[in-house]
């Protein structure tokens, strides 16, 4: 791994990470100098300063990635992270020398004749990797490039090859109408979520998927298996839901709370959400701010994962750890320091 030289470092925004152990995550950025909506690339980032000649390590794919995996322990090909990019390609990696090979999920993303539409998350359940993304699109890898739709009862086909320019308001009401999947989680095979756009929420038994009634209908971005009765669900307008598709899910949301929550992790009992406006901690009772005594504060959240006693947000720009006795403030060497 190495750094890029002084002639072309540029400023980045984190867009993903995963925690692989204490010290050691995996994330993907994006440089402020590119435009995502015209450049397929997105600089992949390594903190692994006890196996690394330097603390950040980086290398380059041509892709525009929207979610990233790491094995904890290395696969029999050697490459532990796998990152998925929104037209569906998932490229694995070997971390220590970037060597990669790229799978395709068939009829996702917009590109070359496909109108699956766009992926959004990718994540690992009972050892396979399951990706979900729009219009109710879910796909399950079974095997080396072999992945399978695994969303029938949700998803919603559209082909605007079949629609003449009379019936171009038919085939948008019908686009806007399909479930916009933002995460996917389960604690198995046969107990599987899916989260999206206006409070969509659906549960896979391992043969079918049913739509759960919720007690919200605002735009739900995470959802996190700790348990089968155990559940958690994070999204707009401060929504936090408990609960599980056999006991129903219970909102608990205070009526103070209006925060945009993106992701959440639990931690040492203590439920973390990621947000704009920083880091916040729901104790059981209430949901409020995290006063890490760094300065300045945790400025943003955006991710949230932990490892072997360790929790780490991945902000926009702030990237920061807890040990569950102090936080530490990480400054990535491409951006500008924050705070002192």
């Amino acid at each position: 791994m190495s750094r890029p030289s002084k002639d072309d470092v540029s400023s980045v925004y984190f867009l993903d990470g995963v925690v692989i152990a204490p010290d050691f995550v995996f994330i993907a950025t994006q440089l402020d100098s590119l435009d995502p909506d015209e450049t397929a690339h997105t600089r992949m980032s390594t903190y692994n300063p006890s196996q690394q000649e330097l603390p950040f390590g980086f290398f380059d794919l041509e892709d525009n990635i929207v979610s990233v995996h790491a094995y904890w322990t290395l696969p029999e090909d050697k490459k532990r992270f796998a990152c998925l990019g929104r037209h569906g390609a998932v490229h694995f990696v070997r971390g220590s020398t970037g060597e990669k090979r790229t799978e395709k999920i068939p009829g996702s993303g917009m590109l070359d004749g496909d109108f699956g539409g766009l992926m959004s998350n990718l994540r690992e359940i009972d050892g396979e990797l399951w990706a979900c993304g729009q219009h109710g699109q879910v796909y399950r890898r079974v095997g080396v490039d072999d992945w399978r739709e695994v969303d029938q009862g949700i998803r919603v086909k559209v082909d605007p090859t079949e629609y003449g320019p009379d019936r171009i308001e038919e085939m948008l009401d019908l686009m806007s109408s399909s479930p916009m999947l933002s995460c996917v989680d389960g604690n198995n095979s046969s107990d599987v979520y899916v989260v999206g756009m206006q409070g969509h929420m659906a549960h896979f038994d391992g043969r079918t998927w049913s739509k759960i009634e919720l007690p919200v209908d605002e735009h739900l971005e995470w959802v996190r298996c700790i348990g089968p009765d155990e559940v958690w669900v994070c999204g707009y307008n401060g929504t936090l839901l408990k609960g599980s598709a056999r006991t129903g899910f219970k909102s608990l949301s205070g009526l103070n709370d209006h925060q945009t929550f993106v992701c959440l992790a639990k931690f040492n009992g203590v439920v973390y959400l990621s947000a704009e406006e920083g880091l916040f901690e729901f104790d059981g009772k209430e949901i409020s701010e995290v006063r890490s005594k760094l300065k300045p504060e945790i400025q943003d959240a955006w991710r949230l994962d932990h490892a072997d006693g360790v929790l780490w947000s991945v902000g926009v720009t702030d990237l920061v750890r807890f040990d569950g006795n102090k936080w530490v403030r990480i400054q990535d060497p491409d951006n500008p320091p924050i705070g002192e």
